[in-house]
């Protein structure tokens, strides 16, 4: 499912563990993470309700990108885990969610409990190695996902073939994914990003 394409629905959840860290991010400056938060969380639920889920999750277990297990940091944690200690700017947060999207869009691809923050931590890399000026070593930012460096090496090998090294993202393109984020993060928290 792709997000440029995805359609708010009016019900958002979000579970007990994130609501501290949410009441901090929407009055603060963290929308663009909290959107991307929340718009990953919809897709989920979305996912989740259809009937084939288990049935999708059971043949993704091949993918190199699915855990065995859900993790117990949620998203959003987790999320703000990868920026803090990477020190992320919003710019290339908005280009990981494209690079994100180019990945979902695919057919062979479903997004689950068990390769969200897989798919996150390496559309986040991505952008932060295409946008950024200084960054940090693979050795780093494995330790910093809390995954061994062999697997974080193989991850982003299958992240860029899935994306087809398509690492060019224009204005426009940029532009507009910039003005969905701040729109939906306006409307869910009726506060601009």
């Amino acid at each position: 499912m792709s997000l440029i394409n995805y359609e708010r629905n009016n019900s958002i959840t979000t579970q007990n563990s994130d609501k501290d860290v949410l009441n901090k991010s929407l009055g603060s400056d963290n929308s663009i993470e909290l959107s991307i938060h929340l718009l990953l969380k919809e897709i989920l639920k979305k996912n989740k309700s259809l009937p084939t889920y288990k049935i999708i999750v059971s043949k993704q277990r091949k993918q190199i990108f699915s855990l065995n297990k859900i993790p117990k940091i949620s998203i959003l944690e987790y999320l703000y885990r990868i920026i803090n200690y990477i020190e992320i700017e919003r710019t290339t947060l908005i280009s990981a969610l494209i690079y994100m999207n180019r990945v979902l869009s695919l057919d062979s691809f479903f997004l689950t409990e068990f390769n969200v923050h897989q798919i996150l931590l390496m559309s986040i890399i991505t952008s932060y190695k295409m946008n950024e000026d200084n960054v940090y070593g693979n050795d780093f930012m494995s330790e910093v996902a809390g995954i061994s460096l062999k697997n974080f090496n193989k991850l982003e090998i299958e992240f860029l073939d899935l994306i087809s090294y398509k690492l060019m993202i224009y204005e426009d393109e940029f532009l507009n994914y910039k003005e969905l984020l701040e729109n939906y993060c306006y409307s869910i928290s009726n506060q601009s990003c």
